[in-house]
């Protein structure tokens, strides 16, 4: 598929809820590269809004029929984490460009198919990673690339929220894992896995995970999650929880000449020999759940894989290592909490009982 960049992409959003309205949709409607022409989602009050929100777009309440009628560069995938395999899949078999909330999947053996459906129609799958895209993140990013810390041995990310995100509505679903995929460990965890990957820069050896219910008892969904990546010469671990007391995210880095500290809104870097360097910036990790502008600075690099196929692949690639390592997470804590190799090959899942 051959796009001029001198007009703007034809696009059109599945799944017209929070996260569309309040996170994608600044971003579409403000950026003149794209142009977003449809809007499709099951739920009528969803698409009563959404003739509001955005009067030019056509609504369809079925994917199929939008596939079919409209002439589209991507799909701005935003419907709830279970249903994300199977639309994705459709639309790359319509020779469609698709960018997805995360999670892109949730097993090995979604992410194949995917993977076959996008390579066949050459189309981009792009998962929504956008916290790598939060000015501390790239500042964070940016120390690392020069080195000044050294070889990494330590990384460590911690999420506390009171609740899931979203207000009252969206933590009904989000603690259903039949349309959630998971709870703390497949929502938030997705974002700190994939940080951990970037920010480190290596890929996994083993994964070690225990999950457990601290406040929301009466659901089926993990609140809390705590893991461990074993990375070549670095460990990765990662605690989750939508049980604290108050809302923050923090980390560290530490590498053999000196260490990085993320507090919510302050990143430090200390290295032996001189002062710490101080940076505050404007809102913390932890304000709000949808985060539009590092959306729009994340859109940037979606549209250049679209134009130039010779830089796609990073993006996926990270996705499909997030994803084993939620499926590999899992499996561990099914186990008590034993470590499991990253490249050993997965068993059959338990079958369900009748």
């Amino acid at each position: 598929m051959s796009i001029r960049r001198n007009r703007p992409l034809r696009g059109a959003i599945v799944g017209f809820g929070n996260v569309a309205v309040e996170g994608h949709l600044p971003t579409w409607t403000a950026d003149r590269h794209f142009a977003i022409q449809a809007i499709c989602d099951a739920d009528p009050a969803r698409l009563a809004h959404a003739e509001q929100a955005l009067p030019s777009a056509r609504r369809y309440a079925v994917l199929d029929e939008m596939l079919e009628h409209e002439r589209l560069d991507f799909v701005d995938v935003a419907t709830p984490p279970a249903s994300h395999p199977s639309i994705v899949q459709a639309i790359a078999e319509h020779n469609v460009h698709v960018l997805c909330e995360k999670p892109l999947a949730l097993t090995t053996d979604a992410c194949n198919k995917i993977r076959a459906a996008s390579h066949q129609a050459g189309v981009v799958v792009f998962t929504v990673h956008n916290w790598k895209y939060a000015p501390i993140i790239r500042t964070a990013k940016r120390v690392l690339r020069r080195g000044e810390l050294g070889p990494l041995t330590e990384l460590r990310l911690d999420t506390l929220r009171t609740a899931p995100p979203g207000g009252a509505a969206d933590a009904d679903w989000r603690l259903d894992p039949s349309v959630a995929g998971g709870g703390v460990f497949v929502d938030h965890g997705w974002h700190a896995l994939y940080l951990a990957l970037h920010l480190l820069d290596a890929t996994p050896v083993a994964i070690t995970a225990r999950l457990s219910q601290r406040k929301f008892t009466s659901t089926s969904a993990e609140d809390t999650a705590e893991c461990t990546i074993e990375f070549p010469g670095a460990v990765a671990t990662i605690f989750l929880t939508w049980a604290a007391e108050a809302r923050s995210n923090s980390g560290s880095i530490t590498g053999a000449r000196g260490s990085l500290t993320l507090a919510d809104r302050t990143l430090t870097v200390a290295c032996p020999g001189r002062e710490p360097t101080e940076t505050a910036f404007a809102q913390p990790l932890s304000a709000g759940s949808y985060h539009a502008d590092w959306f729009t600075a994340m859109v940037e690099d979606f549209r250049e894989e679209i134009l130039a196929p010779t830089t796609r692949g990073d993006n996926f690639r990270e996705a499909e290592t997030t994803s084993r390592l939620i499926e590999l997470g899992y499996r561990s804590h099914a186990a008590g909490g034993v470590r499991v190799p990253f490249d050993e090959p997965l068993p059959p899942a338990e079958p369900s009982g009748d």
